[in-house]
């Protein structure tokens, strides 16, 4: 995968053979390109490519669990005594129609492992007397938080598809390595990084287009390159 630094280059190159003009921002390029990447990937997700490649996929370990208050305004359920949540939010994933593309949620030693679910389906599950007694634990995603009814499990690990490199957030490692952000990989798989630059340059000759000669966001005397 190629990184952020070399995918905006990359997108500034290809604008720069339209137009000569064309000194948009790194980030206002990398959030164009992110854009773009976001509708490809729940596109892609469906086909199963991703889910089969490991390479793509990358685990955030030791994440602390915290007891919260169930009157907390994010918490997803308010008729548990107790509820636990990830101290502090997670990183972005990327998404698909059911939500964060993630693959497994577990304690750090592997022992137990969380269901992803809904409020709405743990507490029918809790009320089914087939399932209440089945020994799986479940969680919520909501807020940027993971939320646990159940238990506190202290620390996890989460195996996900993150839209940046996690491993500077590495609960268990005392000395993460230290990256240039834009150095870090831009987490496209390589066959729709072509396609993500072709839809970047579309909206951007768009935009400029339809924007007057004065207002021209590339024309922006006070944006940095």
């Amino acid at each position: 995968m190629s990184t952020k630094r070399q995918l905006i280059d990359s997108l500034r190159n290809k604008l720069r053979e339209r137009n000569a003009d064309s000194n948009y921002s790194n980030q206002f390029l990398y959030q164009t390109m992110l854009e773009q990447a976001k509708w490809l990937i729940k596109r892609e997700i469906n086909s199963g490519r991703i889910y089969k490649n490991v390479a793509f996929f990358q685990t955030l370990l030791c994440q602390d669990v915290i007891e919260t208050s169930v009157i907390d305004p994010c918490c997803p359920i308010k008729n548990n005594c107790k509820i636990y949540r990830t101290k502090h939010k997670i990183p972005d994933f990327w998404m698909d129609e059911d939500g964060p593309i993630i693959k497994s949620i577990t304690s750090v030693d592997g022992s137990t492992s969380w269901d992803i679910t809904t409020p709405t389906t743990w507490q029918s599950i809790k009320l089914d007397p087939y399932q209440k007694k089945s020994k799986q634990m479940y969680t919520f995603y909501n807020d940027g938080y993971f939320w646990f009814p159940e238990q506190n499990p202290r620390k996890i690990n989460i195996l996900g598809f993150w839209t940046d490199d996690v491993s500077e957030k590495n609960g268990c490692s005392e000395n993460p390595p230290c990256v240039r952000y834009l150095d870090t990989t831009f987490s496209l798989p390589p066959w729709l990084e072509a396609e993500m630059l072709a839809k970047s340059i579309e909206l951007l000759a768009g935009v400029s287009k339809r924007l007057p000669e004065d207002e021209q966001i590339d024309k922006n005397p006070t944006r940095k390159s």
